[in-house]
């Protein structure tokens, strides 16, 4: 398409001898008179109009994810989603497989230390935020805990007042591998309950965000978050 240039000035700038339109360019003001150059005018503001509309989104989107970090929501996730990885490692059967009759005690007690780092890491954002949801699962993880406390401690994980996790290391080593792979190895081992709680936590604290803008979808600030778990 040819370029058109044209300076509506003309119209008002009479030339000596001529009328207000004699400096026109005969084939702009064809332009003009079939509309081409108010198409070029709309498309020009619509794309203006676009840019600002696509400018505000992301400054909506930017103050949403401002508002979710300030609640703790997002270090919510993330700590449970940890925790829940921990407890995946321990009830996974590859970690309890025995060479020549023997167990990785190095890598099953590096798990069993993870795993309590993780716990508590989770239990200590969760005081960080106001959520019934999260606060009500977390009550279900930690009573499931102190209820099996008589069995981790005699693995050497101790269950304090605080209801955090501490692993006492010699007691550990010389734990009897056969109840600390009943305690976590298996679907319905203590690891496990313990897993699925990590996750049940991870979603609440994605359900108790603002999930639904003003239009009814996703806001873009939380969708990776929650498609990672739908």
């Amino acid at each position: 398409m040819r370029r058109i240039n044209f300076d509506i000035s003309s119209f008002f700038n009479k030339q000596s001898g001529g009328d207000a339109f004699g400096s026109i360019n005969l084939s702009d003001y064809a332009s003009i008179k079939n509309g081409t150059y108010g198409k070029l005018l709309k498309s020009y503001y619509g794309t203006q109009k676009k840019s600002q509309s696509v400018s505000s989104t992301t400054e909506t989107n930017k103050k949403n994810q401002v508002d979710l970090d300030s609640n703790g929501l997002t270090k919510m996730k993330k700590e449970a989603d940890a925790l829940k990885t921990a407890a995946e490692t321990l009830t996974s059967a590859e970690l309890w497989k025995q060479e020549q009759g023997e167990y990785n005690k190095d890598k099953i007690f590096a798990a069993v230390k993870d795993f309590a780092n993780q716990y508590n890491a989770t239990l200590s954002q969760s005081d960080k935020v106001s959520s019934k949801d999260i606060a009500q699962t977390v009550g279900y993880m930690t009573n499931m805990t102190n209820t099996m406390s008589k069995a981790l401690s005699a693995v050497g994980i101790q269950v304090e007042a605080n209801g955090k996790l501490t692993v006492k290391e010699e007691e550990l080593q010389k734990a009897d591998m056969g109840k600390l792979k009943t305690l976590f190895k298996g679907v319905s081992s203590y690891g496990a309950q313990i897993e699925n709680k990590a996750g049940e936590i991870s979603r609440d604290a994605v359900m108790n965000s603002s999930i639904y803008g003003s239009n009814g979808t996703v806001n873009s600030s939380l969708s990776g978050l929650f498609n990672k778990w739908i």
